[in-house]
């Protein structure tokens, strides 16, 4: 399934990233990071190029930012 995030609705984009914090706190807490420029487009461009195994294993380890 691919997300349209350009035609997607507030209220949709919420509820999926309610979804994501429920299901998976870190994937949400990297998310988090990156709106806030606490992770930088070049570090999202790395994880995306990553394997998948790799990709879970980031997101299974990964720390929220100060």
């Amino acid at each position: 399934m691919t997300l349209d995030l350009d035609n997607m609705t507030q209220t949709e984009f919420d509820k999926l990233m309610t979804k994501i914090k429920d299901r998976n706190q870190n994937l949400f807490q990297f998310i988090i990071d990156f709106l806030d420029d606490k992770v930088t487009p070049e570090e999202v461009y790395d994880f995306l190029k990553m394997e998948r195994s790799y990709q879970v294993n980031y997101i299974k380890n990964y720390k929220a930012r100060a």
